[in-house]
């Protein structure tokens, strides 16, 4: 890139000074190796990564199926079809759209731009940590501001340590792994607040979960911030997790410079998953069953809960933050042995997370986890 180019590239988005693809080595931002394997065992009760139990949807099935026919074909039209109907859901431009085989994608090349910038990642902890690792690979520093005693993110002291270091700002909202979600003015107020010159991200992973549903998205402040990004996934509510396929809405200039430093060209998801997202963005019906039972198997637990007084956090989510210290310390390994598997990130000291199942599948954690109460 040419020194002309790269101003121009530089006056059109705050990503242009990242010259980094992402790599295989990006990926180490999940921990991976970690992974407990239990893709072949059906008989365990996976209630550990957040995932969708009712998809995909018989459509997404069907469009998968159908798109075989297609797939010695390159899926640029597929892309642009998904982009389109993205764009028309959120009232935004096609252009301003970008497709990626998963939201951690977007997430890995955002964190690998700040640290090839030598940059600073504020972020409100404990949060989904693939933006942080992807960013120190790279060598990205990170501030993190701890969440309130409700959970939740605190945007006063966010917003009291942003400074001249911050690259970037990056919040998970509903947050992972706390549950919670801020108010939706209190953060809209926070985004315009923050100064232009630092790269704002926004993750809503599980937006569709939320209280205030697709209104406290921050998705109408994109043609208003340029240094806003906004990320979303099909791997939760629309039950897509497997299939690998997210994406990003921001500036034009932003989303150029994410194709460009993409290896993937947007094509990287494949027919599969495309035809998928499409067929499941056209069944609201689904969407909704699939909220609804969520909502149905968090009130088994909750009711639970209230009969053994074990604290949590008020959830905006699937899944529910739930204080260790009113069970067994053993819980997670004992729950496994049960044929139940749960959560324990190592950053979460004094909690456990409790994805949502089907409701005979919280019945049955509820059943199992009675035994370990202390």
């Amino acid at each position: 890139m040419t020194d002309i180019s790269r101003r121009k590239w530089l006056q059109s988005s705050l990503l242009a000074s990242s010259a980094l693809l992402i790599s295989g080595s990006a990926n180490a931002a999940l921990d991976l190796s970690k992974k407990q394997i239990t893709q072949q065992n059906n008989e365990l009760i996976k209630l550990n990564y957040n995932e969708n139990p009712w998809g995909p949807s018989k459509k997404a099935r069907e469009a998968v199926i159908k798109g075989l026919d297609i797939s010695n074909r390159y899926p640029d039209d597929l892309v642009e079809n998904l982009k389109k109907k993205i764009a028309l859901k959120n009232q935004t431009d096609p252009r301003q759209v970008f497709i990626s085989a998963g939201s951690t994608e977007i997430l890995s090349l955002l964190g690998q731009h700040v640290g090839l910038m030598k940059g600073e990642i504020l972020t409100a902890w404990p949060t989904f940590p693939t933006i942080i690792s992807a960013g120190e690979i790279a060598g990205a520093t990170t501030k993190k501001v701890l969440v309130d005693s409700n959970e939740r993110i605190d945007l006063n002291k966010l917003n009291a340590e942003i400074s001249d270091k911050t690259s970037l700002i990056f919040l998970c909202n509903p947050n992972n792994p706390t549950s919670t979600e801020v108010d939706t003015k209190a953060l809209k107020a926070f985004c315009r607040a923050v100064p232009s010159n630092i790269l704002l991200c926004v993750d809503e992973a599980y937006i569709e979960y939320s209280k205030n549903g697709l209104a406290g998205s921050m998705m109408s402040l994109v043609s208003e911030l340029p240094n806003l990004v906004v990320i979303r996934t099909f791997s939760k509510a629309y039950g897509l997790a497997g299939l690998r396929i997210g994406y990003a809405i921001s500036s034009m200039g932003n989303i150029e410079q994410l194709q460009m430093r993409h290896p993937g060209r947007e094509i990287a998801a494949g027919v599969a998953p495309l035809s998928a997202a499409i067929a499941t963005m056209e069944d609201p019906e689904f969407l909704r069953h699939c909220v609804s039972k969520n909502q149905e198997g968090k009130q088994i637990v909750y009711d639970a809960y209230q009969k053994w007084g074990v604290s949590h956090a008020k959830s905006s989510t699937s899944f529910i933050y739930t204080r260790h210290e009113h069970f067994d310390k053993d819980v997670v390994s004992k729950m496994k042995k049960d044929g139940v598997l749960i959560t324990k990130w190592n950053d979460m000291k004094d909690h456990i997370r409790i994805s949502i199942g089907k409701p005979s599948e919280m019945e049955a954690f509820v059943k199992k986890a009675e035994k370990y109460l202390v």
